[in-house]
Parts: structure tokens; C-alpha cells; sequence
């Protein structure tokens, strides 16, 4: 696995989650992808329909087609799912994290 590929994907805070969730639940429902990183990232479960929005664009035309490009995830208009590729970077990424999924010092 490219390490400069790697870091550039996890640079991003929505694609850590993204990555975090399609590893712990595999294939997800775009829609409720949109819904869980929206309530990510507001702390709100009731996330405000112009955050869904951002986010619903940003996946479609950023974080997905570059997770795609890499061979993380395999994706449609309706589902995301992740690909061996993903797996293997999550649990590299677990030695990093500590068990409140916040990036340890190292």
C-alpha cells in the first residue's frame, strides 16, 4: 500500500469516519452514510439539513471517487462498500487510534 496515498486519504477527518464506519459495518446506504457523518460532525443527532447537503456533494464528487481511485471502496448511486484494501488500511490505522477513536500521540 502507497504510505503517501494513505496519509493523503486519511488527511481528512470525513474520510477517517468514512473509513471507521464502512470497516465496522461494511456495505452502507449512501443516505444513511450522509446522516452518520453529518451527525459526526455537528455532535447533533438531528444534524441540519445544510450540513446532510455539503456533506452529500463532498462525498460525491471528493472523498468517494478518491477512495475509489485508490481501491478502497466500490460504490453506486444508492450504496458505498468497502473494499480488502480498506480493511487492511483500517486496522493499520487502529495502532493509532486509542479507545476512544482519537488519534494517539505517538
Amino acid at each position: 500500500m502507497n504510505r503517501k496515498a494513505t496519509f493523503d486519504l486519511l488527511s481528512s477527518s470525513v474520510r477517517r469516519t468514512l473509513v471507521a464506519v464502512l470497516h465496522e459495518s461494511g456495505s452502507v446506504e449512501r443516505d444513511q452514510l450522509t446522516e452518520t457523518l453529518a451527525t459526526a460532525e455537528t455532535d447533533d443527532d438531528q444534524a441540519a439539513e445544510e450540513v446532510r447537503r455539503r456533506i452529500r456533494i463532498s462525498l460525491h464528487h471528493n472523498h468517494l471517487p478518491r477512495l475509489a481511485k485508490e481501491g478502497w471502496v466500490v460504490y453506486d448511486e444508492e450504496t458505498v462498500a468497502p473494499t480488502n484494501r480498506l480493511d487492511e488500511a483500517a486496522s493499520e490505522l487502529a495502532n493509532f487510534v486509542d479507545g476512544d477513536g482519537v488519534f494517539a500521540r505517538v
